[in-house]
């Protein structure tokens, strides 16, 4: 007998806190090795860089190696998020599938943040603001 594969494309919940941690987790490690400056673009919209990006704003990100300024915005890092969990090479599934109170499928996913490590940050970065993952 034989196993056919059909590949689907689930709809992934990002909350404001998943778009802090994977942002935090880049500016605090995950891209220090080709990012030599991050720079928030107008005033804090958080207390915090990483928090720009969640509220609607921009950091730019300069590229250690080459003379290059990216900028990241939400709509970027979404897209980061989208080809990390496209990408058959990835690291991690940091896809999660939502259960109800009786352990039962609710049909929806969302992201868990525990299995976005530096590495799996800084993918998402790259795909975010290159297109592709240059580095690493």
């Amino acid at each position: 007998m034989e196993n056919f594969k059909v590949k689907t494309e689930p709809e992934i919940n990002v909350t404001q806190e998943d778009v802090d941690d994977i942002v935090a987790t880049a500016l605090e490690g995950g891209i220090n090795y080709w990012c030599r400056k991050a720079e928030v673009v107008g005033d804090y919209l958080g207390e915090y860089a990483s928090e720009q990006i969640s509220r609607g704003g921009t950091l730019k990100l300069y590229d250690s190696e080459e003379d290059e300024v990216y900028e990241l915005t939400r709509d970027k890092l979404l897209d980061g998020i989208k080809k990390y969990c496209e990408d058959a090479e990835r690291p991690y599934d940091i896809m999660h599938e939502g259960v109800n109170s009786v352990g039962c499928s609710t049909g929806e996913y969302g992201l868990d943040c525990c299995m976005v490590d530096a590495v799996v940050a800084d993918m998402i970065i790259q795909y975010a603001v290159m297109g592709e993952i240059v580095y690493g």
